[in-house]
């Protein structure tokens, strides 16, 4: 059995309240790219320790949608990689992970993006415990 395909699990918390700020800038990337309307911020999760390792090299053996940053003068922004998942709560509910290439986050924190706010649809909060899958397993595309 693939190692990869499980339940990873993490507790929600609230971010420092920047998501809301980079989403707004993301968002016709976001729709471009991943064919959603986001809600204007993400959803924070802190990986169960022992699932940190694991999730990280599940993750990196993804196929990963590259998000360009938008072009804004004077503005220092940088690549996001999303990855769909499945929730478990409600696995109908279109969901991403992103990952911007720079973030003030360890490898221990998610932050999913959806079209939905999900704190009130799976009724979440800090302290919620979540539960997430990653897609099967595809080789990376070879980028130029």
């Amino acid at each position: 059995m693939d190692k990869c395909n499980t339940y990873f699990e993490g507790i929600v918390f609230s971010g420092i309240g920047e998501g809301g700020f980079y989403v707004s800038i993301y968002t016709k990337k976001f729709r471009e790219k991943l064919n959603i309307e986001p809600y204007p911020g993400t959803l924070n999760i802190r990986l169960r320790d022992d699932q940190v390792e694991l999730f990280n090299e599940c993750l990196s053996n993804l196929n990963l949608i590259y998000i360009e940053p938008p072009a804004i003068p004077n503005a220092k922004l940088a690549a996001v990689y999303a990855y769909p998942i499945e929730l478990y709560l409600n696995p109908y509910i279109t969901a991403f992970i992103i990952k911007p290439a720079i973030t003030i986050y360890k490898n221990d924190v998610i932050e999913i993006l959806s079209p939905t706010y999900l704190r009130k649809a799976l009724n979440l909060s800090d302290g919620s415990i979540l539960k997430f899958k990653l897609p099967p397993h595809h080789p990376h595309p070879t980028f130029p």
